[in-house]
């Protein structure tokens, strides 16, 4: 039987890993549409991706990590501190829920 992922791990990796952090991210940011990622917004309210709140930081710094691999330490926290309220969605994803 596959490992059932719950929030609370998927929290605790992205506070103490900066490799889950930015795959955490990067899933998010896939989830985005075409054109929420080039708006850099959310446009349509529907429980994936980055919230409204969050998208354009969020999908500049995932742009960031994709192109640079990886973020300054400043610019980690951030993120890491964001990413944090995404872990139910990150489950699912794990999880192969959605």
């Amino acid at each position: 039987m596959e490992k059932k992922w719950t929030k609370e791990e998927i929290r605790e990796n992205i506070e103490w890993s900066d490799k889950w952090l930015y795959r955490a991210m990067k899933a998010i940011y896939d989830r985005q549409t075409q054109e929420e990622k080039s708006i850099e917004a959310t446009v349509k309210a529907n429980g994936v991706g980055f919230t409204g709140a969050d998208a354009r930081i969020m999908t500049y710094l995932t742009k960031w990590v994709i192109d640079k691999g990886a973020l300054n330490e400043k610019w980690k926290e951030v993120a890491r501190k964001k990413m944090l309220k995404y872990s139910g969605q990150l489950a699912r994803i794990a999880n192969k829920e959605v």
